[in-house]
């Protein structure tokens, strides 16, 4: 098994059986570490709110707003040359508008989750912060829990691996033992995704000093990111904002993209359909016929936009590099 292959085999584990795996990449030092550091933004949370006799869900908002204003105000300080206009006015939109939406239903099972399409936040007041340990806990850890995650969400409304869902053209058929077959559409790369997102949310955070709290789920997929950006310098920093899966994915041989694409849609099954990895017994990708009269003018003229400035970046990806320069 080569390296990829290793790298790839832990993305078949179910999310519960990677966060066990992951722990033991951390010496109890460093998980000891990272539990101080939400202790800390707990007490912070309490002395900055104690008095200030507001619900649950006007604190929960509050407190994201405020946070987010910091973490946009500095991705646009780093970045702001190299993301998509229409993305980088959709991030800052959210702080214009009603963007974070607090929700209370213990039949979602999100607890924290991005629309990236609309540019808001969605917190579940019924579930964020509940551990089995802690299956109540009060409103300061759900906001530490909150902020932890706030970085990371937020990165995926400027990094998005997944194409358009208009204009998704792929479609995941993976067929299991007892005869079922599961499709997708619009998730190939959903792995790129994820990846991508917690690496550089992660990177960001610690370059500004910014609380945040490790996806521990996420790491296996990260390690596919350094596994590329690695072995393929063109995709770095500076390319990455413009990007979908599909130019990430050519970069590779055409044996890692049959790899990438075979561990890709297990994960998928075993994460996202419960399935386990042995009830899989053939994946493969459908190319998806896409109706450009079904789209609205106005979202059309926004994914051209969008596919114009992707453009313009992909001469960077599809030239050779060599010691950090463009040959």
């Amino acid at each position: 098994m080569d390296d990829f292959e290793r790298i790839l085999y832990e993305t078949t584990f179910s999310t519960r059986e990677a966060v066990e795996r992951i722990k033991s990449r951390y010496t109890q030092q460093e998980m000891m570490d990272m539990k101080n550091s939400q202790i800390d933004e707990i007490v912070r949370l309490k002395h900055k709110y104690q008095d200030s006799g507001l619900s649950d869900s006007e604190l929960m908002k509050l407190e994201l707003r405020d946070y987010m204003s910091t973490i946009i105000r500095l991705i646009n300080s780093e970045y702001a040359e190299l993301i998509p206009k229409n993305r980088l006015e959709k991030l800052n939109g959210m702080l214009h508008s009603d963007s974070i939406m607090v929700i209370n239903d213990p039949n979602d099972n999100h607890d924290f989750s991005a629309d990236s399409k609309n540019g808001k936040i969605i917190v579940n007041l019924a579930r964020i912060g509940k551990t089995p340990d802690n299956p109540n806990p009060d409103i300061y850890t759900q906001m530490a829990v909150a902020n932890g995650t706030l970085p990371h969400e937020l990165f995926h409304i400027i990094i998005q691996m997944l194409k358009v869902e208009e204009v998704a053209d792929e479609r995941m058929m993976i067929s299991l033992a007892n005869g079922e077959v599961i499709t997708s559409r619009g998730m190939v790369g959903f792995m790129l995704n994820e990846g991508f997102v917690e690496k550089f949310s992660a990177l960001f955070c610690e370059r500004y000093g910014l609380y945040h709290q490790v996806a521990p789920q996420y790491l296996s997929y990260v390690d596919i990111i350094h596994y590329i950006m690695a072995h393929y310098p063109q995709i770095n920093e500076s390319t990455i904002f413009s990007l979908d899966e599909s130019d990430v994915i050519s970069t590779l041989t055409p044996e890692e993209q049959q790899q990438y694409y075979q561990a890709e849609m297990i994960s998928y099954a075993v994460r996202h359909k419960k399935k386990k990895p042995e009830d899989v017994i053939n994946t493969a990708l459908e190319k998806v016929t896409i109706d450009f009269s079904d789209i609205p003018p106005d979202r059309l003229r926004e994914i051209q936009h969008y596919y114009f400035y992707k453009m313009e970046k992909h001469q960077e990806v599809s030239e050779p590099v060599f010691d950090g320069k463009q040959l």
